[in-house]
């Protein structure tokens, strides 16, 4: 089972990477399953805005060393395991062993 907690900041985080970890996060349990036959991977998602919810010790310690700058961070099973600036998109490509693609409209 891979614990995935995302930690971000509200006024610097992308709509898009939010909906990208929704998408994960709402997938039925038949989908989950699917996913399950296809890679052996089980997933549990959770975000978490900093200043709404309970941070773990790793990533107080990590925004006391770095600011806020450190954001957002991305920790799987109680190891930091991306933070700053990546991809999200690369990241949950690696962790769940998926290939994700987004179409962005224009206004």
């Amino acid at each position: 089972m891979k614990q995935i907690s995302y930690f971000y900041s509200a006024e610097n985080e992308s709509e898009i990477n939010l909906e990208i970890w929704k998408l994960f996060m709402n997938k039925s349990g038949a989908e989950r399953e699917i996913h399950f036959e296809y890679t052996g991977i089980v997933f549990d998602i959770q975000l978490g805005e900093v200043g709404k919810v309970d941070l773990p010790e790793l990533v107080e310690t990590l925004l006391d060393k770095n600011g806020m700058g450190a954001l957002p961070v991305l920790v799987v099973n109680e190891e930091v395991y991306k933070y700053g600036e990546f991809s999200v998109i690369d990241a949950i490509s690696e962790l769940l062993d998926v290939g994700v693609s987004i179409q962005v409209e224009e206004d």
